[in-house]
């Protein structure tokens, strides 16, 4: 069985020979961990999406199969005592507008833990506040929302999240709009979806600014962003101005829906 890291862009070559039909003839594959779990929920959602293909394909490691099976069966973990990482699978009714205790319980474990491994309080507001905000664009423009996933991760140097569906992506949703009914592929969507006011919406309804605020609130605090939607991947280094700042676009093999993760790094002493 060959070992490979996950990292996004060996997620990305195993979908591409998933689409080919030759992923599940090339034997065995065992993904570990790479300290991200952007790419393992990349890896996640592929899998759903080309399941006998994928049967080629282990995961190491307790918490990527965790997360797997959490996704899979609709219940949540890591929002315990000594948890450090853990997932959160969308419900059908979006459980900020239920007060669902769970859910609030749930991020109030992964905030208080991130400040526990002494990430910086600010940046805690700015990144839990950002998963409000994207976990409510699953229900706004997914069209799937049962297909949403919530996960964070902290260790003494990083904090991650990662809000991902497997909806109809920000390509389909932005053609929803006249406006952008022109674009033509999800490269383009992308780089529109994180401009202010863009949105399936019309701009006269004061929609589409999730994304920017998203942004906006990561400036001063060295993250990086990734999204992914179609058939590419749109990210933003940490730079003082993160919508005209250092950009980097790829193309990629087609994964449905819409996945965003954002990591923190700490500065290296």
């Amino acid at each position: 069985m060959q070992a490979l890291q996950a990292h996004f862009s060996v997620v990305d070559d195993l979908l591409a020979e998933a689409e080919r039909g030759r992923l599940r003839s090339r034997g065995g594959f065992l993904v570990e961990n790479s300290g991200r779990i952007g790419p393992l929920v990349e890896l996640l959602s592929a899998k759903l999406s080309h399941p006998n293909e994928f049967q080629a394909v282990s995961l190491a490691g307790s918490f990527a199969n965790r997360l797997e099976e959490s996704w899979a069966c609709g219940k949540s973990f890591g929002g315990n005592f000594g948890d450090v990482a853990g997932g959160f699978p969308l419900p059908s009714d979006n459980p900020v507008l239920t007060r669902d205790p769970h859910w609030e319980q749930w991020l109030l474990h992964a905030e208080n833990v991130a400040k526990a491994k002494g990430v910086p309080a600010p940046l805690v507001a700015s990144l839990i506040g950002a998963v409000g905000e994207m976990q409510d664009n699953v229900y706004e423009h997914s069209g799937a929302a049962r297909t949403g996933l919530i996960a964070y991760a902290v260790t003494d140097r990083t904090f991650e999240f990662v809000v991902a569906d497997r909806g109809m992506g920000v390509l389909k949703t932005l053609h929803q709009n006249p406006q952008y009914a022109h674009l033509p592929d999800a490269g383009v969507a992308l780089t529109q979806a994180i401009r202010p006011g863009v949105s399936r919406f019309p701009a006269v309804s004061g929609r589409g600014q999730g994304f920017v605020q998203l942004c906006r609130s990561m400036v001063t605090h060295r993250v990086e962003l990734r999204f992914r939607s179609g058939d590419h991947a749109l990210t933003l280094c940490p730079t003082d101005n993160p919508l005209d700042g250092h950009q980097r676009q790829t193309h990629t093999s087609a994964l449905a829906g819409l996945s965003i993760s954002a990591i923190w790094r700490a500065e290296t002493p």
